[in-house]
């Protein structure tokens, strides 16, 4: 049985691009070291691979405003994820027609990851609401905070720096904000990331569960910023 299921395939909100998100884990669950057992949720273009996406920019569809893409040529990006791993797979299989539809099964009891690569605010709210309606927990990010109020209940408005931070929490968003070396490393209000090196990885993200948007009753979250060999070069070079 596959362990992916399709569960939107249309027009991404944020610019009418054909997207696809496909759900991961629902048969053989995820080895995510630093999530835990979470189905995992790819946002990706349906029309393209992601790794052709962010070469020519296509990657807006799925991203919108996020900064962390780089200049729309591949370069220069800060994202953590290795896109040419993970959501390559996950489109090829999706190209091969080895995802079916979701039948509305399998989430019950289970913890689900709202964008493990893509800004959930591509997707049609109802999606996410149909998701998680038997789910035991969820964690989600946006940087489009501006924007989509109506993700506010669902997911952390993502932050890149203190003044990021202050001004999606006076809209009435948690935030969770990425600390680049030269950021302060916590403000008031916010907590460390229990998930990151920085904290000790005490927590998985299934076993905190703190990242679900405004309804959490805990704070604000950051974590230092972090990736790959050339993810950190050029977040190096950023904050130099």
């Amino acid at each position: 049985m596959s362990n992916g299921r399709i569960l939107y395939e249309g027009p991404s909100l944020l610019d009418g691009a054909p997207i696809v998100v496909i759900g991961i884990g629902f048969s053989a669950g995820s080895a995510n070291r630093k999530t835990g057992d979470m189905i995992q949720t790819h946002i990706l273009r349906a029309d393209m691979p992601p790794t052709d996406a962010i070469k020519s920019g296509a990657d807006s569809s799925i991203c919108g405003a996020c900064p962390h893409r780089g200049d729309g040529t591949g370069k220069g990006r800060t994202c953590y994820v290795n896109v040419g791993q993970g959501p390559l797979a996950v489109w090829k299989t999706y190209k091969a027609g080895g995802y079916p539809l979701w039948d509305g099964t399998g989430v019950n009891g289970r913890t689900v990851r709202l964008g493990t690569y893509g800004d959930p605010a591509a997707v049609p709210v109802h999606v996410w609401h149909a998701l998680l309606r038997d789910a035991d927990g969820w964690t989600g990010y946006t940087h489009q905070w501006e924007t989509r109020p109506d993700l506010r209940t669902l997911c952390m408005a993502s932050a890149d720096s203190v003044n990021d931070a202050l001004r999606a929490q006076l809209r009435g968003w948690r935030t969770f904000r990425v600390a680049l070396p030269n950021h302060a490393p916590r403000m008031q209000g916010e907590a460390v990331c229990p998930a990151s090196a920085e904290a000790g990885k005490k927590l998985t993200c299934v076993q905190c569960r703190a990242c679900n948007g405004a309804q959490g009753q805990r704070g604000s979250i950051v974590i230092a910023a972090h990736g790959g060999t050339a993810v950190m070069a050029n977040i190096r070079r950023q904050a130099a």
